[in-house]
């Protein structure tokens, strides 16, 4: 009797037998030196060793986070601040990394909109895509990866998607957000971290 007691106990304080609440993701199993690679030979159109001016234009996710990566503030960004970059990234050991979004559309909150984070070819398969689901203030404060909740996203640089329909499929969001998006954001706890905010224009 004690033990089936115990047993009981055991169950309301774990959680067991209860719906899982939101996970939190693994560490991704990043390779910093194939990642830099891959991205200078996707986005450096000129081959010098930098990303800069236009080329930053590609990826928006890096142009976002220049501040952050370029530590001799010349603003370009090296081969080699891209590879330390990338180190940060295996070094820190993050599996979820809070981003809170906030969505508007000519300045209103938009709610009910979904919000997917891609992310950009060069981070080699490591990390995962995730999309999030507005509220009614236009916040997205959790996202689903492989069909489960999270609170967070892996490190790495993400190319966003909005899109909302409304109840006949039309797509009430302007096609250049959810096509060809100009939204990117690098998601890193260390700098370039943190809240993203996408304030989005009908015109």
């Amino acid at each position: 009797m004690r033990s089936l007691v115990f047993f009981i106990y055991l169950m309301a304080v774990t959680g067991c037998g209860q719906s899982p609440g939101p996970v939190v993701l693994a560490p991704a199993d990043y390779d910093p030196e194939s990642m830099t690679q891959a991205a200078m030979k996707e986005f450096d159109r000129d081959g010098n060793g930098m990303i800069e001016g236009a080329e930053l234009d590609a990826c928006p996710a890096l142009k976002a986070a220049v501040g952050g990566i370029d530590t001799n503030r010349d603003k370009k960004i090296s081969t080699d601040e891209l590879r330390a970059r990338f180190e940060a990234y295996k070094a820190t050991n993050a599996g979820s990394v809070a981003v809170p979004v906030t969505l508007t559309l000519d300045r209103v909150p938009l709610a009910d909109a979904t919000v997917t984070f891609v992310p950009e070819a060069c981070m080699g398969g490591k990390t995962k895509e995730a999309t999030g689901k507005s509220g009614t203030d236009g916040m997205v404060r959790s996202f689903t990866v492989d069909g489960k909740e999270c609170l967070g996203l892996q490190p790495g640089l993400y190319r966003i998607k909005v899109s909302k329909a409304d109840t006949n499929g039309k797509e009430l969001v302007p096609a250049r957000y959810n096509t060809q998006t100009p939204l990117g954001a690098e998601v890193f706890g260390a700098r370039g971290g943190g809240a993203v905010t996408l304030s989005l224009t009908s015109r």
